[in-house]
C-alpha cells in the first residue's frame, strides 16, 4: 500500500505546481507552455503507475495505455517549446511549431478505435493484434524517436551556446548564478531518461520489480517538484541560490527586513523597463538620471552603458532585425558574460555572417565589438560590486566576464577612468554625502 502511494506522489506534485501556477505565475511567459507541460508529465506518470496495479488486457489497464499514448509523446515537444521560450529564440507563435499535436492525437485515437471495435475478442484476433502493435510498438517507436531528436535539440543548443553559462554545481554549492534555461534543461533530462528507461525495458517500467519502481518515482519526484519549482521565475535569464529566497517576498524578520527589502528593490529596479522607473521616480522623487536618458546627456552619475545602449534603442526595430536580435542577447541573455566570446560566436548565436554582426555594432553604437563588449561588462560589473561588497576581484572578474583579475582591473580602469576599489569608494563617499545634506 505504501509502496503504491509512492508511485503517485510524482503525478500529486505536478497537479500541485499546475494549481500554484495558475494562482500566482499565470503572468509569467511560461504559463501557457508550462501548464501543458506539466499535466502531460501527470497523466504520463499516472499511466505508468497505474500499469503497476493492473493485470494485462484489463479495462483500466486498456484506459491507462490510452492516457499515455495521449500524454506521452506531447511531453518531448512541449519540453522542446518551454526551452525556446527559455532562450528567447525563434518565433514561438508559429503554427508550424504546434504541428506535433497529430501525433498524440492520431496515436490515442487509433487506440481507442481499435479498443472500441475489437479488443475484447479472442486472442490472435487481427484486431487485438492491431491494437498492441500501435499500443507497444509504435508507441514506443514515437518515443524514441522524440528522445533522439531532443537529444539532437541539446547537442544543436550547446554547440550553438544557446545557453546561457553558469555550472549546477558552483549554483548548488557556491552561490553562483547560472542561466535559468541550463538549470532547467538538467533538471529536465531525469524525467527523460526514465522516460528512455521505459522503452528499454519494453514493458511498463514500474512493472519490474520494487527497487526500479522506487529509484523511478524518487527521480521523477525530484524533477518534477524543482522543476516546477524553477519555472516560477518565468523566462528570466540568470538566477541564483539567493534569488529562490527573494521569490519568497516575504522571507524576513524584523532584523534583516532592510537588508532583504533593499536587496529585492534592487533587484526590481535591474529589471524595471524605462516607463516604470519614470513612475517610480514621480512617486518617490528619488533621482533616477531619467531624464538624462530621456535627453541623451552624459552624467557624471549616470552608467556609461545605460546612456550609450538607451540612446542608442529605436522603436522603429523590428523584432526580427539584426539589431533588435543582438540587443536580445546582450541585455536579456547577458551573451557578453562568456569570457572568450568573439564576433563569429555571436554571428552563429544570430545565424548569420560576423561582418554584418561588426557593422551593425560600429553604426548602432558606434562603438567597436570589442569596446561594447567591455563597456557591458564593466557596467555588470558595478552592480556586482555594489551588490558584493566582499568580493574579490578574481570572483569579481569570473563573474562578469573578464579571463582575469589584471584584465578585469585594466578594462574597468579604461571605462570609467579610475581602478574598481577608487570607483566604489567614490560611490561611497557621494552616498554619505547625499546623506549628510
Amino acid at each position: 500500500m505504501v509502496l503504491t502511494l509512492y508511485l503517485f506522489l510524482p503525478v500529486a506534485v505536478c497537479l500541485f505546481w499546475v494549481l500554484v501556477h495558475c494562482l500566482v505565475a499565470s503572468k509569467t511567459d511560461t504559463f501557457h507552455v508550462f501548464v501543458p507541460l506539466f499535466l502531460a508529465c501527470g497523466l504520463y506518470i499516472f499511466a505508468e503507475a497505474c500499469h503497476s496495479l493492473t493485470d494485462h488486457g484489463s479495462t483500466l489497464f486498456v484506459i491507462t495505455t490510452l492516457i499515455g499514448m495521449l500524454a506521452g509523446p506531447s511531453i518531448v515537444p512541449l519540453l522542446i517549446t518551454y526551452l525556446h521560450y527559455l532562450m528567447h529564440f525563434a518565433k514561438n507563435n508559429n503554427p508550424v511549431r504546434h504541428i506535433w499535436v497529430i501525433i498524440p492525437t492520431a496515436l490515442f485515437s487509433g487506440g481507442l478505435l481499435l479498443f472500441i471495435i475489437g479488443f475484447e475478442a479472442v486472442s490472435g484476433d487481427a484486431v487485438h493484434k492491431m491494437f498492441h502493435l500501435v499500443t507497444e510498438d509504435i508507441y514506443r517507436a514515437i518515443l524514441a524517436a522524440e528522445l533522439v531528436y531532443l537529444l539532437m535539440f541539446v547537442i544543436m543548443t550547446l554547440r550553438q551556446k544557446r545557453l546561457i553559462p553558469g555550472s549546477i554545481f558552483s549554483f548548488l554549492f557556491r552561490g553562483k548564478r547560472i542561466g535559468l534555461s541550463r538549470l532547467q534543461l538538467g533538471v529536465g533530462m531525469i524525467p527523460m531518461v526514465v522516460m528512455a528507461s521505459r522503452i528499454g525495458f519494453g514493458e511498463n517500467l514500474y512493472g519490474q520489480g520494487t527497487l526500479i519502481a522506487v529509484i523511478s518515482a524518487t527521480l521523477l519526484l525530484f524533477s518534477a517538484f524543482f522543476f516546477g519549482f524553477n519555472a516560477l521565475f518565468g523566462n528570466q535569464p540568470i538566477i541564483s541560490m539567493e534569488d529562490f529566497r527573494y521569490l519568497l517576498r516575504f522571507n524576513y524578520n524584523k532584523d534583516n527586513k532592510a537588508e532583504t527589502v533593499e536587496s529585492m528593490m534592487n533587484d526590481l529596479l535591474d529589471d524595471a523597463e524605462e516607463e516604470a522607473l519614470k513612475r517610480i521616480q514621480e512617486k518617490i522623487g528619488e533621482n533616477l538620471h531619467i531624464d538624462a536618458w530621456r535627453s541623451g546627456e552624459t552624467s557624471d552619475k549616470t552608467p556609461v552603458l545605460a546612456n550609450k545602449i538607451f540612446s542608442a534603442v529605436s522603436k522603429s526595430w523590428d523584432e526580427d532585425s539584426l539589431a533588435s536580435r543582438f540587443q536580445h542577447l546582450m541585455m536579456d541573455q547577458h551573451l557578453f558574460l562568456q569570457p572568450k566570446l568573439s564576433l563569429d560566436d555571436v554571428a552563429e548565436s544570430l545565424n548569420t555572417n560576423k561582418t554584418y554582426v561588426s557593422k551593425m555594432v560600429n553604426n548602432t553604437y558606434n562603438l567597436g565589438f570589442p569596446e561594447l563588449i567591455n563597456i557591458l561588462r564593466v557596467d555588470y560589473a558595478e552592480q556586482y560590486i555594489i551588490s558584493h561588497r566582499e568580493a574579490r576581484q578574481e570572483e569579481i572578474a569570473q563573474e562578469c566576464g573578464f579571463l582575469s583579475a589584471s584584465s578585469f582591473n585594466t578594462t574597468f580602469k579604461k571605462v570609467t577612468g579610475m581602478t574598481p576599489k577608487v570607483w566604489i569608494a567614490s560611490i561611497d563617499r557621494q552616498a554619505k554625502e547625499a546623506k549628510e545634506k
